[in-house]
């Protein structure tokens, strides 16, 4: 570990910013914050100056599907599983996220169909789980989306959970409603999947039809995930009743819903809501879906992650605040504190106060477009870039 002083840093706390403000940071936490420097210490410590550069706490993203796309980028090309954990890693460092959540998907035949993987779920499930374990540059867990249509895979995530693999749970449920069948989301689903409209129905009609876990299952599951006290969400909810029997069967966390109206009902009670990065940084949902921008505007969303895109947490902290939609500390919290509570680590991560552990990044907007001068975890510098070089960022290159 690392002992480290930051000095003349913009500090970006839970409530506020302090100008010219330093960080003392031993044995990988923190255990100062003050809004002076430090000249001297009684230790040999790591001294950065910061050049009034913002000074952020490290990014905790609940939901990624990054790892299974790295591991099978294109159909049927797969690559070592290790290789891929490792240079994706580099990449979430290099966009400032210090936590992530792997979302890794099971139950899911279209998934699997798409990715053609030789790897079976366990293969993927147990070599992350182990590369997670290692040493990192960042802290990695696992987040597992399970798909409710995956009915031979019921058992299998009790048997996950109780390995150990697991820090997060979610509830999938991708079958398609009656409005695929016409207009306009037929012809979609028809052209990605190079089939006639006739095609098309029927194949819509077959995943319509699907059998499920019945609610008793999904409430025995909850049970167990409770017990075991991990956080679960709800995927996707489309309709009132829906986000109501996810909250009434003991679920807390709802992502994506699909609807201001859906995610006003969960905010109501008193669930956190999760929004995608990606919408906030393109103006939009590319679904159709609600703009995340707006969501946030109006309180209804309070956690952001990257679902398809990493870079976009970051760009969307500093695009929040130059709309006018929230200060930036209030929306620093919706990528660190807030996603922080929601996995049960917020007396561990998530904000820049004495005793937590000292994840940070410091961040130079000073030419409008957020750029990582160096990424901290547990007290190392695990990421540290010139502006010459290739920015680790850019992650679709």
């Amino acid at each position: 570990m690392n002992d480290l002083i930051i000095n003349n840093a913009s500090i970006v706390t839970a409530r506020e910013i302090i100008k010219n403000g330093s960080v003392v940071v031993e044995n990988g936490r923190i255990v100062e914050v003050s809004d002076s420097l430090k000249t001297n210490h009684s230790k040999m410590f790591q001294v950065i100056e910061a050049h009034g550069k913002y000074l952020l706490p490290g990014i905790i993203d609940l939901h990624t599907d990054a790892i299974d796309l790295e591991i099978c980028p294109r159909p049927g090309a797969d690559f070592p599983i290790e290789v891929a954990f490792r240079e994706l890693e580099k990449r979430m460092c290099g966009v400032g996220i210090t936590t992530v959540f792997h979302s890794i998907h099971l139950g899911s035949r279209e998934y699997e169909k798409d990715l053609r993987s030789q790897y079976t779920r366990m293969n993927v499930f147990e070599q992350v789980f182990t590369a997670c374990e290692k040493h990192s540059l960042i802290n990695n867990k696992i987040h597992l989306r399970y798909e409710i249509t995956g009915v031979d895979e019921y058992d299998l995530c009790f048997e996950l959970v109780n390995r150990g693999y697991v820090s997060f749970f979610s509830f999938m449920d991708h079958r398609p409603t009656e409005e695929m069948l016409s207009g306009e989301k037929l012809k979609a689903f028809a052209l990605r999947y190079r089939m006639s409209e006739d095609q098309a129905i029927a194949e819509i009609k077959e995943r319509m039809a699907r059998p499920v876990i019945s609610e008793q299952k999904r409430s025995e599951l909850i049970g167990f995930l409770k017990q075991k006290n991990l956080p679960v969400a709800s995927h996707d909810d489309r309709t009132i009743g829906s986000i109501e029997e996810h909250h009434r069967m003991g679920i807390d966390i709802t992502e994506f819903p699909i609807t201001m109206e859906v995610a006003k009902r969960g905010t109501e009670l008193k669930m956190d809501s999760i929004g995608g990065a990606a919408n906030v940084l393109r103006g939009g949902s590319s679904l159709g879906n609600l703009s995340v921008q707006d969501a946030v505007g109006q309180g209804i969303i309070n956690i952001l992650c990257s679902d398809y895109y990493p870079p976009a947490i970051l760009h969307s902290i500093f695009l929040l605040v130059k709309n006018n939609i929230l200060s930036l500390p209030e929306s620093v919290n919706l990528t660190s504190l807030h996603p922080a509570k929601a996995a049960k680590i917020d007396h561990l991560k998530g904000s820049i106060e004495k005793g937590k552990e000292a994840d940070l990044l410091l961040v130079d907007y000073s030419n409008s477009i957020p750029v990582i001068h160096k990424t901290i975890v547990g007290g190392n510098i695990s990421g540290e870039y010139s502006l010459k070089q290739t920015a680790l960022y850019e992650y679709y290159n």
